[in-house]
């Protein structure tokens, strides 16, 4: 359910077409995903207008990790402790982040765990609240399901990959923060197509669709559809 100060901020984007807003797609790699001891090692966003992905406005950022990186997510993502060692702090990076993102819609890929650690980090090295707005492609995706838009059977999808391959993208150099934002905004552009033939056409349809919850981390039960 929404909050009443939710809903403003999303009445805001009343009667605002898709096609002609700009979204940043945000992709994290973390240490791990528990929310108070793990922390992000890279950074990836590229930004588009409607269903277009502005291949040559793209972020990508690796920073210093501020907790121990664990042998699974190593394991996972590839990046290890000695490549990340001459690496930036975060602080720096986090303020580029918010230079580029400014106040546009944030999209991504079960993205409340994304903002949970960018919303901690920003808040313990800038000192400054961050709430975006945000889309979930995850959440579109498993309503379009119920709406009959996509087969029944795309339900077991429950993965950045699966759900990629069931509608036709294919997911290269998985567990790249920047390269996993190139997948999700391929899946973005596929649902926003679904949505119109539905006759949904606007950002604040859309928002009521798939804004995610991002009071607080969405939690470790959903572990298995997140890539580290």
């Amino acid at each position: 359910m929404f909050s009443i100060f939710k809903k403003q901020k999303i009445n805001k984007f009343k009667g605002l077409s898709i096609n002609e807003t700009e979204f940043v797609v945000v992709d994290t790699e973390l240490t791990g995903l528990h929310e108070t001891k793990d922390t992000i090692i890279s950074v990836g966003c590229i930004k588009m207008k409607g269903k277009t992905i502005k291949m040559g406005e793209i972020f990508y950022r690796t920073v210093k990790p501020e907790s121990f990186l664990k042998k699974d997510s190593i394991m996972i993502h590839e990046i290890t402790p000695t490549e990340l060692e001459s690496c930036p702090d975060i602080k720096p990076v986090l303020r580029e982040y918010l230079s580029f993102v400014k106040d546009l819609i944030v999209v991504g890929f079960c993205v409340s765990i994304d903002i949970a650690f960018l919303k901690k980090a920003i808040n313990k090295h800038i000192n400054q609240i961050y709430k975006p707005i945000a889309l979930d492609t995850f959440v579109i995706y498993r309503w379009l399901i119920q709406k009959g838009l996509l087969p029944e059977k795309f339900i077991q999808n429950n993965s950045l990959k699966s759900v990629a391959l069931s509608l036709g993208v294919e997911p290269k150099e998985l567990h790249n923060a920047l390269a996993d934002a190139f997948i999700t905004a391929q899946i973005f552009q596929r649902l926003i197509s679904f949505l119109s033939e539905l006759n949904i056409y606007t950002v604040q349809e859309m928002l009521n669709i798939g804004s995610p919850d991002i009071s607080g981390y969405m939690g470790i039960a959903k572990k298995e559809v997140y890539q580290f």
